[in-house]
């Protein structure tokens, strides 16, 4: 048992019930790596998730499932997302500096981040700000930001809801929206986007008053 193995004790084998079943389910995928060295690898990533608290089965094997398709395919399924623009809506502001950050490594543009269902309307209803796809936390503040992810989808610009919001507590009409738990990398969510046949759609230029496109979240506010 791989994963037994990795745990170095710290696990017992009752514990690594879930990680085990999304390892065997993904790697079981006629994609996945057949390389040992890999496949190991793999392994450590299932569980260091597993471990930072990501332990239910289905969001443990969504997150896991996006990181290996664009790690361990045997036919390279990364989608490029620098000089893509994301437009980040999180009202926490470590999570939303780290989300900037994150994305700037890989070369993508960020817009905002900002922390309101106001400012979020603010960016994607201007002809002045691009947007080509969009990471959204669903509770700000005590507000939902359905209304922003509605007009997202008029625009047929993709999204994703990154939140600890239970699934039941989301309307039907988003039930086909992809969901990622947190903690999650910002840059496996933003190329599982960029990888969805929805058409980008974008607004014109790079930034408006009042906008910021870079990798600080100054923008951000939650009010």
């Amino acid at each position: 048992m791989l994963l037994l193995a990795l745990s170095h004790g710290i696990f017992q084998p009752e514990d690594l019930v879930v990680p085990q079943r999304v390892f065997d389910r993904v790697s079981s995928e006629p994609w996945f790596t057949s390389a040992p060295d890999q496949r190991e690898e793999f392994a450590r990533y299932v569980l260091r998730m597993y471990s930072r608290g990501l332990v239910l089965q289905e969001r443990l094997e969504e997150l896991c499932r996006v990181a290996a398709r664009n790690r361990f395919a045997t036919v390279k399924l990364h989608h490029d997302i620098r000089g893509r623009h994301f437009l980040v809506v999180e009202d926490e502001y470590m999570i939303a500096r780290e989300a900037a950050q994150r994305l700037t490594e890989l070369g993508a543009k960020v817009v905002g981040p900002v922390g309101n269902v106001s400012d979020a309307f603010e960016i994607v209803e201007s002809p002045h700000v691009r947007v080509d796809a969009a990471l959204l936390d669903i509770v700000l503040d005590g507000q939902t930001v359905y209304p922003v992810a509605a007009f997202l989808k008029m625009k047929r610009i993709p999204f994703a809801f990154v939140s600890g919001r239970d699934d039941r507590q989301i309307p039907a009409f988003y039930r086909s929206t992809p969901k990622f738990s947190k903690p999650v990398d910002w840059g496996l969510i933003a190329a599982h986007l960029t990888d969805r046949p929805t058409t980008i759609a974008s607004n014109a230029v790079d930034s408006s008053a009042g906008c910021c496109l870079n990798s600080q979240p100054v923008c951000w506010r939650s009010q």
